[in-house]
């Protein structure tokens, strides 16, 4: 029997709380990243052996079908292996496993489908394999890599956070007033087929973020408005303050997702 699952995750609720509890402005791309690529198991290699770790799907267009890879992994411990599941970093990719159970020096079988519509940019999407009792951490990491080439209808906007396009994604600061709070203003567009709602859980105290309107419909344009409450800002060595915006409602890593704000005090 084949043994099928459809996993449309780009970020868990547990990565949300444990990335709002490090400092905001302190964050790099590399700990953003790590929130949702765990480490693998320290002894993997004795247990799971993938013949082939990743994949290059090279250029693909945003109208080209979805694509697939497989990837075939080995059993190389002494013991049956049962598959707890295969989780993947981006709802752009869907995972497919032949087998729950796998002998002694058996072998499975995992399947990552990558859909490029609407999915403009690098291609870098990890699916992560767990095994009962080992639940805390997987045992193989399969990866996809490649580039999809945009259309050419919001060249004016060339930056993306899945279906959302921008005109940039950093937003500086100068010129603060005294006191009261002060906005900055980013065209950004909805690229996709679903109406957009765009919120940030993770914010420093002195930042807001919204769009005006409040919803992006399919195809239109929007404001994405960050508002600094000057009052709040904390003291900055340098008189320079920078700290990341983590934008919900779209599909793709937390690094993908980033908004990087410069305050010059």
């Amino acid at each position: 029997m084949s043994y099928r699952i459809h996993i449309l995750v780009c970020m868990v609720w547990v990565a949300v709380t444990a990335a709002a509890q490090a400092t905001v402005s302190n964050l790099t791309r590399a700990q953003i990243d790590s929130i949702v690529s765990p480490s693998l198991y320290g002894e993997a290699d004795k247990i799971l052996h993938a013949d082939h770790s990743s994949y290059d799907l090279g250029e693909l267009s945003e109208q080209d079908s979805p694509i697939s890879r497989t990837f075939r992994l080995r059993n190389v411990s002494q013991s049956v292996l049962r598959i707890a599941r295969v989780r993947t970093t981006c709802g752009c990719t869907v995972a497919a496993y032949d087998s729950v159970s796998v002998a002694a020096g058996g072998e499975m079988e995992v399947t990552l489908t990558f859909n490029p519509k609407n999915r403009p940019g690098t291609i870098d999407v990890d699916a992560f394999v767990y095994v009962e009792g080992y639940e805390s951490q997987p045992m193989a990491r399969l990866s996809l890599y490649g580039e999809v080439v945009e259309s050419d209808v919001w060249r004016h906007l060339p930056h993306s956070m899945g279906v959302l396009r921008l005109k940039r994604k950093v937003v500086s600061f100068i010129d603060l007033p005294a006191h009261g709070i002060t906005t900055r203003r980013v065209l950004c567009a909805n690229s996709g087929s679903r109406p957009l709602r765009l919120t940030s859980r993770i914010l420093p105290p002195y930042a807001k973020l919204y769009t005006e309107p409040a919803v992006i419909a399919p195809g239109a344009e929007a404001d994405l408005v960050i508002a600094v409450d000057v009052d709040k800002l904390p003291a900055a060595e340098g008189g320079i303050i920078e700290a990341p915006l983590i934008v919900e409602g779209v599909g793709g890593r937390p690094s993908e997702r980033t908004l990087r704000i410069v305050i010059e005090k």
